[in-house]
């Protein structure tokens, strides 16, 4: 009940962010894609459509020219395949444009990203509370304002656009059909490209809003940020646990070592050392177990219980037990020494050194 009642005053984690992507929520804005397939496809019309034009007429004397055809299914294939081939001709572009405009606009906004968990039906929009409770959020009180505000904009850009070309308008009844189609189409593309530029800065702006939702809403709790932590890098009470046992197996494999070992040097309270030297096997003599203290004297217990020669050497245990690691071979330093401990443990024990 705590954790509720928490203020969510801290950053999302990277896994937070990761974790509302896999599920699809981004900062993305809508109307981004409509305001640049509005602004691309009426430039692309403006310089198109000239040709566009060319390929009608094209097609609409092909047909005429073969009225006086004889009819049969051979001509009117013919007739229907040069037709539809034009028309894809005309269309195509426009229609590849608009995919590309909606794809990279959203690609912009979020990276590639699939989710298929996004997709999936949730059936919880269906309850009518929630429906009624997003209804009066402050979410939908934005979306309303900002209809409100695009159809304003688009009242006043129609209101300019009529008002300045007034007297264009009214002078288009003595002119021929080519200059009210030109001016008709000057007048599209101006209209188009200044509702697109305007719905383009709303929708950067709708788009940087977005994010700080977003952001907002995925704000943590110290309690999540603790937990996240605890979830990434385990329990603490079972990773000690798990290190204890560790140590303990490492402890255990280090005493059966002792027993291999040829002799074992001690400090001769504080530290125990034990050194196994095989000539056709090892370079070096090699270290197979220390310690200090309650470890040094279960040392001296097992190497004493399976005979294994226990040696006082202070100075040796001290430079052996701060300079050499469990596992590791004694350094060129210690060969000499060590050499020598050896040969008098062989010698007590008769043994022939190879």
């Amino acid at each position: 009940m705590a954790e509720s009642f928490q203020e969510k005053t801290e950053q999302p984690t990277d896994k937070r962010l990761e974790d509302a992507r896999t599920k699809g929520q981004v900062a993305q804005s809508p109307e981004l894609a409509s305001c640049l397939i509005i602004l691309f496809v009426s430039v692309f019309l403006y310089y198109a459509i000239g040709k566009g034009f060319n390929a009608m007429f094209l097609v609409y004397s092909r047909c005429i020219r073969n009225l006086n055809i004889e009819v049969t299914q051979g001509s009117v294939q013919s007739i229907l395949y040069f037709a539809v081939e034009e028309f894809l001709y005309i269309v195509v572009p426009i229609f590849a444009i608009v995919i590309a405009l909606g794809v990279a606009s959203s690609f912009v906004q979020t990276g590639f990203m699939w989710s298929f968990e996004a997709m999936m039906p949730k059936f919880e929009t269906l309850n009518p509370a929630k429906g009624i409770t997003r209804l009066v959020s402050k979410r939908s009180v934005f979306e309303l304002l900002k209809s409100i505000i695009k159809i304003v904009v688009l009242g006043y850009i129609f209101y300019s656009l009529i008002k300045n070309q007034w007297p264009a308008i009214l002078a288009l009844a003595g002119q021929d059909a080519l200059s009210i189609v030109s001016f008709l189409a000057r007048t599209c593309y101006s209209l188009a490209f200044k509702v697109g530029a305007v719905f383009l800065f709303v929708a950067g702006l709708d788009y940087l809003r977005q994010r700080w939702q977003q952001k907002k809403d995925l704000m943590m709790t110290q309690q999540e940020v603790k937990e996240e932590v605890r979830e990434r890098e385990g329990n603490p009470l079972i990773k000690s646990r798990i290190r204890s046992l560790q140590r303990e197996m490492a402890r255990r494999r280090m005493m059966e070592d002792v027993k291999k070992a040829d002799v074992v040097v001690t400090n001769p309270t504080s530290f125990a050392i034990a050194i196994r030297y095989v000539a056709a096997e090892m370079p070096a003599p090699r270290i197979v177990a220390k310690g200090a203290g309650f470890i040094a004297e279960r040392i001296k217990e097992t190497a004493r219980s399976h005979g294994v020669t226990i040696v006082e050497d202070k100075p040796l245990a001290r430079a052996l037990f701060q300079a050499v690691k469990v596992g590791d071979y004694i350094p060129e330093t210690f060969y000499l020494i060590v050499a020598e401990l050896l040969a008098r443990v062989y010698k007590k024990r008769n043994r022939v050194t190879l």
